[in-house]
C-alpha cells in the first residue's frame, strides 16, 4: 500500500490519490492503478508495486545515460558488490556499516535515493532503530532486482521511479535521508542536495556518500573507458560540499572506504 501522506506531485507538489484500475480515464483506464495529482492532474502508474513518478525517455544528459548504465548494470551488481569490497581491502559489512550507522532514524521513517537493488536493506532492517523504509532510484532495471529481493525477505518497503533532483514526496517527511552512489554524475547536483534537504524533518542527518577521485579511476580496471564516458577524465572528482547551503549545520566531509568514497554529511537546522 502506498503511503499516500508522504508523497506530493513532482512535477507541482500537488496531494496524490489513489486511482483504481476500474475507474476513471488515462493510465487507470488500462488496467493499472495510479497516482493522480489533484492540482495539474498528472497520473504517475503503479507497475509492478513501483510507482513511476517518470517515464526513462524523458531523462537528458548524464541522467539518461546513467540510468541505462544501471539498468544493465542491475543484472549483477549485487553478487559484484562483495567483489568490489575485496578489492578496496574491506568486507561489505564493515563498508557499509561505516556510512549507515551514522543515521540517526531515531525510529522513525528513512529514505534511501538511489536505492539500487537494496544492497544497504539488510544493514538497515537489522537496526532496532529504523521505522518505515522508502526507496527511490532512476534506475528501473535496479528497482525491478530490488522489488525481487524485497519480496523474497518479505520486507513491505516502498520502492519509486523517480529523479532525485525532483523528489515525489512532501516536506519534512523523513527522519533519516541518505545517498550512496551516484550523486556524481547527476544532472543538478545542487538541485538533489535542495531536495534531499526539503524532504527531511528539522534536524535530520543527512548523508551523501559517492566515489572520490581514485575510486572513479578504479571503475576503469572492470569498466574501461568508465571515467571517459562519466565526463572524469576532464576535471577532478571532489564532494559537493560547496553546493550545501551556508545554513545547514555540522558540515563535513571525510574519506571512506579505504579512501574509494567520500561522505559528505551535515544537518538540516532543528
Amino acid at each position: 500500500m502506498t503511503t499516500l501522506e508522504l508523497l506530493a506531485c513532482p512535477e507541482c507538489r500537488g496531494t496524490l490519490a489513489l486511482q483504481r484500475a476500474a475507474s476513471g480515464q488515462g493510465r487507470s483506464a488500462a488496467g493499472e492503478d495510479s497516482l493522480r495529482c489533484s492540482a495539474c492532474r498528472k497520473e504517475y502508474p503503479i507497475r509492478g508495486g513501483i510507482v513511476h513518478f517518470l517515464e526513462p525517455e524523458s531523462l537528458t544528459g548524464l541522467n539518461r545515460r546513467f540510468a541505462a548504465m544501471y539498468d544493465w548494470m542491475s543484472w549483477f551488481y549485487r553478487p559484484f558488490s562483495p567483489l568490489m569490497f575485496r578489492f578496496i581491502g574491506l568486507s561489505e559489512r564493515r563498508a557499509r556499516k561505516q556510512i549507515l550507522d551514522r543515521l540517526e532514524p531515531r525510529g522513525g521513517r528513512v529514505l534511501e535515493i538511489s536505492i539500487g537493488p537494496g544492497v544497504n536493506l539488510p544493514y538497515l532492517h537489522e537496526r532496532g532503530d529504523v521505522g518505515e523504509i522508502f526507496g527511490l532510484d532512476i534506475s528501473l532495471g535496479q528497482l525491478k532486482r530490488c522489488r525481487s529481493y524485497l519480496r523474497s525477505k518479505g520486507w513491505p518497503d516502498e520502492l519509486y521511479l523517480g529523479n532525485a533532483e525532483a523528489l515525489p514526496c512532501r516536506d519534512n517527511s523523513f527522519e533519516s535521508v541518505f545517498h550512496i552512489g551516484g550523486i556524481n554524475f547527476f544532472n543538478d547536483k545542487r538541485k538533489a542536495i535542495e531536495e534531499m534537504i526539503r524532504v527531511a524533518k528539522p534536524g535530520t542527518r543527512i548523508l551523501i556518500a559517492d566515489e572520490t577521485d581514485k575510486g572513479v579511476r578504479a571503475y576503469d580496471t572492470v569498466a574501461p573507458g568508465f571515467s571517459h564516458r562519466a565526463g572524469a577524465d576532464k576535471h577532478k572528482v571532489t564532494a559537493p560540499v560547496d553546493l550545501v547551503p551556508p545554513e545547514m549545520r555540522e558540515v563535513q566531509v571525510m574519506e571512506v572506504w579505504n579512501g574509494y568514497m567520500y561522505l559528505l554529511e551535515f544537518r538540516k537546522p532543528a
